[in-house]
């Protein structure tokens, strides 16, 4: 029985860790939204700040957090570069389906 409660308990503080962790990455996307709204409303075409941009938000995707700029993000820059957004479109839908 004590093994049980003691799994329980790391089960219960693995799941605070995790809701925290997410927390941290979730506090990030009012900056990450600005930085992408300036990058659109500037009308910016330096594909390596972009995608800098795009590489973050990808892996907040895995997170479950940050997909709506991502896809907002991706729509301008399909703008500017059809097939460096594919890419990341790809990469988008690879992770959707894991």
């Amino acid at each position: 029985m004590k093994n049980i409660k003691n799994e329980n308990s790391l089960l219960s503080e693995l799941v605070t860790k995790i809701k925290s962790s997410n927390d941290t990455l979730q506090s990030y996307l009012p900056l990450l939204e600005y930085e992408v709204n300036q990058l659109i409303k500037n009308e910016s075409v330096d594909s390596k700040i972009i995608e800098n941009y795009l590489d973050t938000l990808l892996s907040l995707t895995n997170h479950g957090i940050g997909d709506k700029l991502l896809v907002q993000l991706l729509e301008y820059y399909k703008t500017i570069d059809v097939e460096g957004a594919l890419f990341y479109w790809n990469e988008y839908d690879k992770e959707d389906k894991n």
